[in-house]
């Protein structure tokens, strides 16, 4: 019997995310946010206040309660890293979470 492994996900930079189609760009985000949602959704079934975990409770509370779409965070993200060149070699789940983080902040 033989196990399949999955090759380790790599870091998407904001350089390598401009070059991406739009289709994979929408998918990136909706997996960002699935994950999230995801690890606050299990951490809340188990009572728990993992601080590894606990980082996203906020950002996953606002898009909840907004509510923040995918498409909504993607139209967001696209702006900023048009906006904000500099932060091209920055991993995009970083850029993805600031972002998300200002709109919370800003109120949606």
């Amino acid at each position: 019997m033989s196990l399949a492994v999955a090759p380790a996900a790599e870091a998407v930079t904001g350089a390598e995310w401009l070059r991406l189609a739009p289709a994979a760009r929408a998918a990136y985000v909706s997996g960002i946010l699935d994950a999230w949602e995801g690890l606050v959704s299990v951490q809340e079934s188990l009572g728990s206040k993992d601080r590894a975990i606990t980082v996203f409770a906020d950002v996953v509370g606002c898009i909840r309660e907004r509510p923040l779409s995918p498409a909504d965070v993607l139209a967001l993200v696209d702006k900023y890293t048009a906006d904000n060149p500099g932060l091209r070699t920055k991993d995009m789940a970083d850029i993805v979470f600031a972002v998300v983080s200002q709109a919370c902040a800003r109120g949606g």
